[in-house]
């Protein structure tokens, strides 16, 4: 079959959900180990105050009173690092290191736990990208991730080498390039010249309101990231946008709406439907469309979720899409779901999903 010649180009922007997604689609334990991480971070840190800084009044009032399980660490850390006082500021370094302590440990949990990288949604997405006729071009990936679990993919894909935006050695095999900009780095990155993976002192952005990027390599990944951005698909998968990322919503605004020579490109959120609503009510300049509205899947779900016939979105009454949202729910493996959905409507479309790797087709035969 010839390939059409007016594929969308798509780009992906992933957070933190989609590589819970990678793993909990193998390992249901994933959703507990990531699930308490915030309670775990309030509770090292009140360890942290007694051992290192003998219990210190203001300290200890701040890590008792105030962090618990509910708390936004980029909140307290930005407050801290605008604190007067030299105490707190140091602490807001304390808490970075504590968070990066706690995240490392708990990926290097659930590698165990899995016995391999947890990368096999990933994997499946690049190969749904290997369908003949499918109609979209791969633009490449934004991601919020400090994880490797892309890049692991993309390596064993043994089609595709890794193109970071910035040079880092060793050089990757020289096969077809897929564009990974990791906007907030990596805990593989090391702080050096050229930068290396060896993971001795990490290159990253920690967590903060203000995001601090002024620096290479971050600077240049930032500027890739607008020019990557020039596509006609935008898939947001596990990123939950909110006043923390100010940044990245002033870069997707503008990419979307001052881009003379194209049209805004579309905005598809692979995740619950109540996320997307949320979206678009406090973002609705991004035009932010759920998985109930993006055609054909969409109609699918709606059947699927109510028991009736595949119905559009649009042409629900509003009681009918409230009730479609609330059953919906927000505690599915959206990713995997889209995936499969889109598989599907491949297969119809097409007649066949066949790749060499045979991955995405692999998703078809699943329950």
């Amino acid at each position: 079959m010839d390939e059409p010649t007016d594929r969308k180009r798509v780009v992906y922007l992933l957070g933190a959900g989609a590589s819970h997604a990678c793993a909990k689609a193998v390992n249901s334990t994933y959703g507990i180990l990531m699930g308490d991480l915030t309670q775990e971070l309030a509770d090292r840190l009140r360890e942290v105050v007694q051992r290192d800084f003998g219990g210190e009044e203001s300290l200890n009032a701040l890590v008792n009173n105030v962090i618990d399980e509910r708390t936004d660490f980029e909140h307290v850390i930005t407050f801290l690092d605008e604190s007067p006082s030299k105490l707190h500021k140091g602490f807001a370094d304390v808490l970075r290191q504590t968070f990066e302590d706690v995240l490392r440990n708990r990926l290097r949990q659930i590698q165990s736990e899995q016995g391999a990288t947890p990368d096999r949604l990933y994997f499946a997405l690049l190969d749904m990208h290997e369908v003949p006729g499918l109609g979209e071009e791969l633009r490449g990936f934004l991601t919020l991730n400090y994880d490797s679990y892309l890049e692991h993919a993309i390596t064993r894909s043994q089609t595709h080498s890794l193109d970071a935006g910035v040079y880092i050695s060793p050089s990757p095999a020289p096969n077809e390039p897929i564009r990974v900009l990791k906007l907030h780095g990596s805990f593989d990155w090391d702080d050096a010249w050229p930068i290396t993976t060896r993971g001795e002192a990490t290159l990253w952005i920690p967590p903060g309101i203000q995001k601090a990027k002024e620096r290479y390599p971050f600077n240049l990944l930032w500027g890739l990231a607008r020019e990557l951005l020039d596509c006609d698909v935008l898939r947001i998968v596990g990123c939950r946008l909110g006043a923390n990322d100010w940044d990245l919503i002033s870069l997707l605004f503008t990419t979307r709406h001052t881009n003379t020579a194209r049209a805004p490109y579309r905005t598809e959120i692979i995740d619950a439907p109540e996320q997307a609503r949320r979206l678009q009510f406090d973002f609705p300049y991004l035009g932010a469309q759920s998985l109930l509205e993006i055609e054909p899947i969409g109609s699918q779900l709606i059947a699927e979720f109510t028991g009736g016939s595949p119905r559009a979105y649009a042409t629900l009454t509003t009681p009918e899409q409230e009730e479609v949202i609330r059953k919906a729910g927000t505690n599915r493996n959206w990713f995997l779901l889209w995936l499969k959905l889109k598989a599907e409507a491949t297969y119809r479309d097409l007649g066949s999903v066949a790749t060499k790797q045979g991955e995405f087709q692999r998703l078809l035969e699943e329950d």
